[in-house]
């Protein structure tokens, strides 16, 4: 499986983008040849090699004659379908358009609709995401990922006026990244950027990989101190065994002198407020007391409300926390028709890719009750049944 990674120290654009897919070896001819594909005459693409503080990388310009076009989304879809491009690109080109718009119609508290475009709707920003997915198509890249994502500081001068970096809509783009204020006060993320971002790309563990080309790609603008560049790595992965992987956090606590009555009522509230998994596990602690170990496995954006609730609800007046990694076998949750009626019944994918299935508890238990028969006996003529099939 190819994967492109994008390490955005320096923020990411879409002029970054095109210059460091090119850097990292994708023809530079798909891109000088693009304006004709797009039926845009008047656009020209150019691409130079730069230094940015000392580091070398491409530097791609598109250039057009001013224009006082402010174009709906609409509009800009006709253009992307009509262009001579692959469909897989013009699907993610207009996947792309379309997140800029949902971002800009709140900004705007309106409809997709209704948004028109300023900047983002300009020819060189049609430019920069159509080549974008030319890119991702002619590298064949199956999955990206990215680091945490520099997004600069100070403010920022758009149609609308001047406001804090990054951009409003940039910031619902970027809903869910792991951002960095700086390292400079300019705005190092631009909407055209997020929104590949926000479209494309996981922020997720990178898993390990093959690492077949590096490249970069620079921005306009000269710092200082960071070279303003946008690095990507291309490489390959193993095929996926049907195993999943992601991080957790782990939250566990001691606790030796809370009435063994509230733990169901704890696990319960934790669960609620996000948990994937919560349990309790005798010990003997200290001075060989009894007591319980209180684990809870949860994602990050969960972890202050949970935490709430163990300092509310427990005697503990500390906790200890660790980032875990996962292996997931793929499941899914399914209907299926059987002896007993409908079934929800989850599917699991095992590494060798045979499937598993196994009958949800409270359907086996509601056929149970309807028909007196055993659980287990239901439970053992559905697991046969479903597994037949």
């Amino acid at each position: 499986m190819k994967i492109i990674y994008f390490d955005c120290f320096s923020g990411i654009s879409g002029d970054m983008l095109l210059g460091a897919f090119i850097d990292a070896g994708l023809n530079q001819e798909l891109l000088t040849e693009l304006p004709e594909k797009l039926n845009l005459p008047q656009v020209k693409v150019t691409i130079n090699k730069v230094l940015k503080n000392g580091l070398s990388a491409t530097k791609v310009d598109v250039t057009f004659p001013e224009e006082q076009v402010h174009r709906h989304l609409a509009d800009i879809e006709k253009i992307i379908d009509a262009a001579d491009l692959p469909d897989p690109v013009k699907i993610i080109s207009k996947k792309i358009f379309l997140n800029l718009a949902k971002a800009e119609a709140r900004v705007h508290g309106t409809d997709v609709d209704q948004i028109h475009f300023h900047e983002v709707g300009a020819l060189d920003a049609i430019a920069d995401i159509t080549g974008v997915a030319l890119g991702f198509h002619e590298l064949q890249i199956d999955q990206a990922f990215c680091s945490k994502i520099s997004v600069g500081g100070g403010l920022v001068k758009i149609a609308h006026g001047t406001y804090p970096v990054p951009a409003p809509a940039t910031a619902y783009l970027l809903e869910g990244f792991m951002l960095n204020q700086g390292p400079v006060d300019k705005e190092l993320v631009t909407p055209t950027g997020a929104a590949v971002l926000a479209t494309l790309c996981e922020q997720t563990e990178i898993p390990s990989f093959h690492l077949k080309a590096t490249g970069y790609g620079a921005g306009t603008a000269e710092f200082k101190d960071t070279p303003n560049v946008l690095r990507v790595q291309l490489g390959e992965i193993q095929k996926s065994t049907n195993l999943e992987s992601d991080e957790i956090l782990q939250i566990e606590c001691n606790i030796d002198d809370l009435n063994p009555q509230i733990y169901p009522y704890l696990i319960e509230q934790v669960l609620q407020a996000g948990a994937v998994e919560a349990f309790v596990t005798p010990v003997v602690m200290k001075k060989g007391r009894p007591g319980h170990l209180f684990s809870i496995l949860c994602a990050d954006e969960n972890e202050q409300d949970i935490l709430n609730i163990i300092f509310k609800e427990t005697t503990s007046i500390g906790v200890r926390k660790q980032k875990l990694t996962r292996s997931i076998l793929k499941r899914r949750v399914t209907d299926l028709k059987t002896s007993f009626g409908i079934i929800k019944v989850k599917e699991i994918t095992l590494p060798d890719g045979s499937i598993k299935r196994t009958p949800e508890f409270e359907d086996c238990k509601k056929v149970a009750l309807e028909t007196g028969e055993a659980l287990m006996d239901i439970q053992k003529k559905l697991i046969e049944e479903i597994n037949k099939t």
